[in-house]
């Protein structure tokens, strides 16, 4: 006797089974479609981020107009916001020490009255001016 082709087994009709492999379809596009959605708008967001760190970042610029030979460094504030927190190191001979004063505020377009004084030794010295907006200005004064 062969039991291969038993018509007594019974199975699900042709139009279930559609109506079961549609259902699988439409539920795992939404799920992806879920996913995505999560996944794209969270780049987004960390995207508009990114952004604004960046027109900040170009926004504050500043330029060391002077050092004295008594080490007082003059600041101008170049860029087109408020710097705030303005401190400086000197550099000479791979030792870096940090300037005495700084400067709290400074709008754009102006400078600042020789807050900042750093002391200068015998060589080349590299002042380094930094903001607390992240924007850095350096000079090289030899005495």
């Amino acid at each position: 006797m062969n039991r291969r082709f038993n018509m007594n087994n019974k199975s699900i009709s042709p139009v279930i089974a559609t109506i079961i492999l549609v259902g699988i379809a439409i539920g795992a596009s939404a799920l992806l479609y879920s996913w995505f959605s999560g996944i794209q708008s969270g780049t987004q967001q960390v995207g508009g981020q990114t952004a604004g760190s960046i027109t900040l970042a170009t926004g504050s610029a500043m330029k060391i107009d002077t050092v004295t030979n008594t080490g007082n460094v003059t600041v101008r504030n170049i860029g087109s916001v408020n710097l705030t927190y303005i401190t400086g190191t000197d550099t000479n001979s791979g030792t870096t020490t940090p300037c005495t004063g700084n400067v709290a505020s400074l709008s754009p377009g102006t400078s600042n009255n020789d807050t900042i004084n750093c002391k200068l030794t015998s060589g080349v010295n590299s002042i380094q001016a930094i903001s607390g907006e992240g924007a850095t200005a350096t000079y090289e004064k030899l005495l």
